[in-house]
């Protein structure tokens, strides 16, 4: 799906971090110190932050919307939210909803959920530019964020050395700019990253729960995520580098003309292929891996607050680019140049 939609600014991007952090060098009693030293250096992660079983994605993007809405002089122009994670409160109802309760907004506010998630910042930030350009809103709140540590078995090496927990907010509004979407999606392969049972598709159950051997160094049962490294690393080396091509040509950007390519932190080893891939500069692609890990659908707005919050380049030609789970990818401009980014900030339960 392609499309140009007028008339859209992004205003604040906030983000926010849970307090405790799993260093990788702890684990190394439990994978091993050769195989862990090993992961660390190909994906340049070191560490992630991990949501206490009481924290949910949703509080880790309210506490970053309250950075945005406490900046403003009124929220009472809000009237879209837009939730983007794989990790909801409930089935029902959808967290949206809940959240437009806890932020205080109005009972005319649009609310979505959207379970996506590398690729769902980019989807969420289509869906709510779609609704400022048709006039249903004036200014509309993008939520992403996952807990997706509680998704991964503790003895499964492959996923606990990559994935961190993380929420963010983005606020959108009427302005003069405009933001062309191209979204894709191959549904053959989501088998490359599922959780197998737990959905209504294979409920639940006694036998889904036990933890098996799967791969070396890996151990996890039907509840819990599965990623497949190599489909993935495959996937986004073939589709991504076209679609990041195809997008500089229906915006009629040179590679001279981007001023920074902001992409899905999937790890250090993706980003920076798909960098030089584009032969472009370091300092034009930012990769905030290190500490972080994959946020999911948070992973951009994350890798955004991290670098530009406090020493800002020219931002007018900013590319964004997730893919992942689905599979999706998805790409899309934007200028940065006047957006209010914030820091990221430890949550702490208001």
């Amino acid at each position: 799906m392609k499309t140009l939609l007028k008339g859209i600014e992004i205003s604040h991007i906030a983000s926010s971090l849970p307090s405790k952090v799993l260093k990788f060098d702890d684990l190394k009693d439990l994978f091993g110190d050769k195989e862990v030293d090993k992961v660390m250096k190909t994906t340049g992660i070191n560490s992630v932050h991990i949501a206490a079983d009481d924290t949910t994605s949703s509080d880790l993007c309210f506490y970053a919307a309250k950075k945005i809405l406490d900046s403003l002089d009124t929220t009472d122009d809000i009237d879209g939210l837009i939730f983007v994670s794989q990790t909801r409160d409930h089935v029902l109802p959808q967290s949206s909803h809940i959240l437009q309760a806890k932020l205080g907004l109005s009972q005319d506010t649009y609310c979505l959920d959207m379970p996506l998630g590398c690729s769902g910042y980019i989807y969420g930030l289509m869906q709510a530019s779609l609704l400022i350009s048709t006039g249903a809103c004036n200014k509309v709140l993008v939520l992403a964020g996952d807990t997706t540590s509680k998704l991964v078995n503790e003895q499964d090496r492959a996923s606990r050395l990559v994935f961190g927990d993380a929420g963010s907010a983005t606020l959108l509004q009427k302005g003069n700019d405009g933001m062309y979407f191209d979204l894709r999606a191959d549904g053959s392969g989501k088998d490359s990253l599922i959780v197998p049972s737990g959905g209504f598709r294979n409920p639940s159950n006694s036998k889904t729960s036990i933890t098996k051997p799967a791969e070396e160094g890996c151990s996890r049962s039907q509840d819990d995520l599965f990623m497949d490294g190599m489909s993935v690393f495959n996937f986004a080396i073939t589709k991504v580098p076209k679609l990041l091509k195809e997008t500089l040509l229906e915006l009629n950007w040179t590679l001279e003309s981007l001023d920074a390519m902001v992409l899905h932190q999937a790890n250090k080893f993706m980003v920076d292929y798909l960098r030089r891939k584009m032969k472009l500069p370091l300092e034009m692609v930012p990769i905030e891996v290190k500490n972080y890990g994959n946020t999911g659908p948070a992973s951009i707005p994350l890798a955004i607050t991290s670098k530009y919050s406090i020493d800002k380049p020219k931002l007018n030609n900013v590319l964004l680019a997730g893919f992942g789970v689905g599979l999706s990818w998805g790409a899309c401009n934007c200028n940065l140049q006047n957006t209010i980014i914030f820091e990221p900030e430890i949550f702490n339960k208001l």
